[in-house]
This record gives structure tokens, C-alpha cells and sequence, in this order.
């Protein structure tokens, strides 16, 4: 793993283990495409790929959500609008891959309009996960059952790639504070950290593409 991509973790880790931030808004940037995005693994979960469109439309940003109090939470997708990707984005629960079950997607607003999309769902306390990617790279767990960690299906469109940056605004139900993450975040970031060092080693795996 570069230097660069080190730094980039200990920042994460040493964010996550941070005091209480106030804010009832947070938002979770990125590119599908950026070699130095450590939230990026690939569609089998392995290593984040860069060799061409079609490998960038299938990976995937993993970020985790930490609600101190349940209630609505409001994702809205703010990226395409300013040339980034069309997203499929998927809710787990829980952050931990082998573990982490699907809870909800834009599936309905993604096979229909597409592009940027807002979600209201009711959640209670407790560890979550987003994952970021190009329509249409579904969730395993969502089309069969299982959990995170049996990847996604590999379909993501190099045609709704843009210039692969994502962004999601998230606001949090009423509580003034957003705790610390604690080891839910630190193991997510461990799992990121194992995908990137793995990733000299692999070789491009191939894609399908897939249309509305």
C-alpha cells in the first residue's frame, strides 16, 4: 500500500475515534475513480480496479453510519446532478461484511427516472453502511438474501459513470450530537485497509454490462 493511501486511512481511523461532532447533516464525497479513495473495493469486495470505465462502473464506496438515537433518516444523492455518477446506493445494516444484512436501495427510482434520488426510511439506533455505486451494480444480498460480503453482481454501465464522483447528503434524525463511531467504523476500516493491500495483486476482472 502507498504512503498516501496510509495517510489517508490513519485520518479516517483517527476521525472515527474523535469526540461528539455537532452537526445534524453529514455527507459522504468521492469518485468511483480515485486510486487514493479508501472506501473503494470492488464488486466481489476484493480490491477497487482503475484499468478502464468498465472497471470503475463496478466498483463500490463503502461508508458506515452511526445513528445515536432511531428515527427518519433523510439520503439524498446530490452527485449526478453535477456530472457524477447515475447511483445505485444500498443501505445495510450493521458494518461489519460478513454480518451486515440489506435493508433498502433506490432500486424502484433507478430502473425507472434515474439519477439523483432521496430516501426516508425509519431506522433505530445503532451501526449502518452505505454502498455508492453506478446503476446498475446491485447487492447480492438484495436480489438472493445472505449479507454484504457476498458482493455485488458486477452490472455497473460505464455509460452512467460521468466523471465517476459521488456525493450523499444525509440527515440525521433529531439529536444535536453525532457520537463517535467507535469499532464499528475502526473495522470497517480495517476491511478497506486488507481490500487495498490486496490490490497489486489482483488483475482485472471482467464485466457485463447491463441497460434500463
Amino acid at each position: 500500500m502507498s504512503h498516501t493511501s496510509l495517510r489517508h486511512l490513519a485520518t479516517l481511523g483517527l476521525a472515527a475515534m474523535g469526540g461528539p461532532v455537532l452537526a445534524s447533516v453529514i455527507t459522504f464525497t468521492g469518485a468511483l475513480g480515485d486510486s487514493t479513495n479508501t472506501a473503494l473495493v470492488a464488486s466481489d469486495l476484493g480490491a477497487a480496479q482503475f484499468t478502464d470505465d468498465a472497471a470503475v462502473a463496478n466498483n463500490v464506496a463503502l461508508h458506515a453510519l452511526h445513528l445515536a438515537v432511531g428515527g427518519q433518516v433523510r439520503i439524498e444523492s446530490t452527485g449526478h446532478a453535477l456530472g457524477g455518477i447515475d447511483p445505485y446506493v444500498t443501505l445495510f445494516s450493521g458494518t461489519n461484511p460478513a454480518t451486515a444484512t440489506w435493508l433498502d436501495s433506490n432500486y424502484l427510482q433507478a430502473f425507472s427516472v434515474g439519477g439523483d434520488f432521496m430516501l426516508a426510511p425509519v431506522l433505530t439506533a445503532g451501526d449502518y453502511l452505505l454502498a455508492i455505486g453506478v446503476f446498475a451494480n446491485m447487492s447480492v444480498a438484495e436480489n438472493s438474501g445472505g449479507v454484504l460480503s457476498d458482493g455485488f453482481t458486477g452490472l455497473g454501465v460505464p455509460l452512467y459513470l460521468g466523471d465517476s464522483r459521488y456525493a450523499l447528503r444525509i440527515t440525521l434524525p433529531d439529536t444535536g450530537t453525532v457520537p463517535e463511531p467507535g469499532s464499528a467504523v475502526l473495522a470497517l476500516t480495517a476491511w478497506l485497509a486488507a481490500a487495498a493491500a490486496r490490490r497489486h495483486r489482483r488483475a482485472p476482472a471482467q464485466t457485463t454490462q447491463g441497460d434500463r
